[in-house]
């Protein structure tokens, strides 16, 4: 059999990187996983999200039957406790000691958990699709979370020594003498009754078995014991590993794909009554692990976990636990995206052992037949494949859609060209050997990233001017002041033309944009009678805009009264003050400069603080972008409530407050508040100009403060021409 070469599944090159939550760009030595798109043409189809229409599913005229997700017996644990003392030591050799121990507890279903993963799940790519980015359930989760071994024999793989095929021969005729009592088939509780502690010589084969029929590899809905799991429990009887772990992940691939089927089909249903038939789903892949799986990566999902004791399984943390009550739970998933943990592994954990792959420094390793086995599963993990299953069944495994789960970074994954295999050639390919090449394991503190084409292939309507570029999949646009040392060509993902200086004040508005054919010039953004776009409007252009709607005349009245997305200031004594607004500004600009030089000297200013500016003006520059999922509700709620929350103050809002406070006070001009305004978009670009050459937090913390003080302008001359 020929040796694959590790040079077919990685690749190392230099990138521009960013991170999936966004943020600053970084060109770096990147290790993606085979095969990926490094050209923008051609580039494949986005895999398309499902979401569950309401939280009700459990009024929908389907009924689950989870057959692999089965109940504890007290008489199981007893036996696995009585054969442990025995035993334990041919389970570690074979691979499946964990996977026996995690039999003993039990993962407590929460059914619109279950649903809602689902409905993330892609048939295409056999991912879970969310706003953000691809995740799985890979060949690490089944090994680590069930205790099932990635390499070894096949699951289908007859027995060949002499000795084995006898052993085999005694088991189906001691199933032979429990189908003729009274229950007429071979169940679970006669087997056990039959072999557990009758000191025959097949008792630890028989217990094997029962294992197998019941938490691994069940084919059928009726706890019974099953003949195709004797020669697999023969030979892990011996210590010889087998590889269950691709088995047992084809069959998760195959009932995610049926209960998605299931639910897209029920969605489309509009009416329905009781007494209409219920539609019956049987699932038989052991899917506790899924639930598992999305407590060990989504922490607003999981219940706190219980510590582990030495020697315990992964799968322990969750014994017996019951998540939170989340009221929409494909909305909470489509949210996680900066709390989402890609390697919940390589997180120290009490008294668990870390695999061998999850050491702590990067390390490229010559792979070989003498290598540790952990790090050869690792190699396996890495491998696009296909999965054959206990009935031959075959599913397709693309780990280089989800590279960050394993430490790799990430790029945008290429097309794998379906092939008609049988599952005889599939094993093969699978279990082909990986020699005399290097391969890269990355150190377990290593956070993986992006390449900013990644981003822009996921949210296309991310590929705009400047930053935006940077935006995480699915979530709106974010305006970064800082380039990543580069120049502002850093920004740039490869194959896009270059982006120029976007704070040339001395240029016009024009300045802002480039001047490739494909981006045209800005303009004023409201003609006069239109205020649709006041609130995404600079000061200087609202106030061209006030001068049309002067010139218009009564029927402007109509028009200017729209109703602004922004905060609306509801208090007479403000609608008179905006001429002293921007008096106190302008009067206080000697001010300003010395507050933020005061600022830079402080030190002791707490995150929270450093934070609470920059996220405004976040919010200021990203308003009107829809959001997946409903969040764009919750942006806006967020927004409402920072409007009016205490945030730090400077010596400049200081000013600009004793000038709301005194303004009913005073008579202004249209003149002198005109020339406030120009004064004080002329300080904004000087300040945004400083703080693209050098990444200081007073700059971003004035940019906040302008952005604040637009939206309280914005208000203003909605009153104003209220009436």
């Amino acid at each position: 059999m020929a040796a694959q070469s590790a040079d077919t599944m990685l690749e190392e090159r230099r990138e521009l990187m960013a991170s999936p939550t966004g943020g600053n760009p970084t060109r770096r030595i990147a290790h993606f996983l085979k095969p990926s798109i490094t050209s923008i043409n051609g580039l494949p189809s986005l895999p398309i999200p499902f979401r569950i229409p309401g939280t009700e599913t459990q009024k929908w005229p389907m009924k689950v039957y989870f057959h692999g997700w089965k109940s504890q017996k007290s008489k199981w644990k007893m036996w696995v406790e009585a054969l442990h003392s025995a035993h334990h030591s041919t389970w570690k050799k074979a691979g499946i000691y964990d996977g026996i121990m995690a039999s003993v507890y039990e993962i407590r279903r929460d059914d619109e958990l279950v649903y809602a993963i689902a409905a993330k799940w892609c048939l295409e790519t056999n991912t879970f699709v969310f706003p953000w980015g691809e995740a799985t359930v890979t060949l690490e989760d089944v090994m680590i979370l069930g205790g099932f071994p990635v390499l070894g024999k096949s699951v289908s793989a007859p027995l060949e020594d002499k000795e084995m095929v006898e052993t085999e021969e005694r088991l189906i005729a001691e199933r032979q003498q429990v189908v003729r009592t009274k229950a007429q088939k071979a169940c679970q509780n006669g087997w056990m009754s039959r072999l557990m502690g009758s000191g025959s010589p097949i008792e630890h084969e028989a217990f094997l078995s029962m294992w197998l029929s019941r938490f691994v590899l069940s084919t059928k809905s009726n706890c019974t014991i099953e003949k195709h799991v004797f020669s697999i429990a023969i030979r892990l009887a011996k210590g010889i590993p087998v590889a269950l772990g691709p088995a047992v992940l084809a069959s998760i691939y195959r009932d995610l794909g049926l209960l998605k089927q299931t639910l897209m089909a029920l969605t489309k249903i509009v009416n329905f009554k009781k007494k209409d038939s219920v539609f019956a789903l049987s699932l038989l892949a052991p899917l506790r692990l899924v639930q598992a799986w999305v407590w060990e990566r989504f922490p607003a999902l999981r219940p706190q976990p219980k510590p582990m004791e030495l020697g315990e399984p992964r799968l322990s943390r969750w014994h017996k636990m019951k998540g939170p009550r989340v009221e929409n739970v494909g909305v909470a998933l489509d949210l996680e995206r900066e709390s989402f943990e890609w390697r919940p592994y390589a997180r120290a954990v009490g008294n668990w052992d870390f695999p061998k792959f999850y050491g702590e420094r990067e390390e490229w390793v010559l792979m070989g037949s003498g290598l540790d086995k952990e790090l050869q599963a690792f190699a396996q993990f890495l491998r696009v494949c296909k999965l054959v299953g206990i009935d031959d069944s075959m599913e397709c495994y693309f780990p280089h859609r989800v590279g960050m789960q394993f430490g790799m970074d990430q790029d945008i994954p290429g097309h794998v060209h379906p092939r008609n295999e049988t599952p005889e050639v599939a094993w093969n390919n699978y279990s082909k050997p990986i020699n005399d090449v290097k391969l890269y394991i990355p150190s377990r503190f290593f956070e993986a990233h992006v390449t900013t084409r990644y981003l822009e292939w996921w949210n296309p309507s991310a590929k705009k001017e400047g930053n935006d570029a940077l935006v995480p999949p699915g979530f709106p646009a974010k305006h970064n002041l800082t380039d990543a040392g580069e120049g502002n060509d850093a920004l740039v993902p490869p194959g896009f033309p270059a982006k120029h200086n976007r704070t040339d004040a001395g240029e016009g508005n024009d300045a802002l944009h480039h001047d490739h054919s494909t981006f045209c010039a800005k303009h004023s953004r409201m003609d006069a009678g239109d205020s649709s776009d006041e609130d995404q409007m600079t000061i200087r252009e609202m106030f061209k805009s006030i001068r049309n709607l002067k010139c218009v005349g009564k029927n402007s009245e109509t028009a200017s009264t729209s109703t602004s997305k922004t905060t609306v200031i509801r208090n007479d004594s403000l609608i008179n003050s905006v001429d002293n607004i921007f008096q106190g500004v302008t009067s206080s600009e000697k001010g300003i400069e010395n507050a933020n030089d005061e600022s830079n000297r402080k030190t002791a200013t707490t995150a929270g603080g450093l934070e609470r500016p920059k996220e405004d003006s976040s919010r200021s520059n990203s308003e009107g972008v829809t959001m997946v999922g409903g969040a764009e509700e919750v942006n806006e709620k967020e927004n409402e409530s920072n409007v009016g929350s205490p945030a730090m103050m400077g010596k400049s809002e200081k000013a600009m407050e004793d000038a709301i406070r005194s303004s009913a006070k005073k008579a202004p001009t249209m003149s002198r508040l005109e020339k406030a305004m120009d004064d004080t978009s002329k300080i904004k670009e000087m300040r945004v100009m400083s703080a693209i050459g050098n990444i200081e937090i007073p700059g971003l913390d004035l940019e906040a403060r302008i952005s604040k003080l637009e939206r309280v302008v914005a208000g203003l001359k909605a009153e104003r021409f209220r009436v």
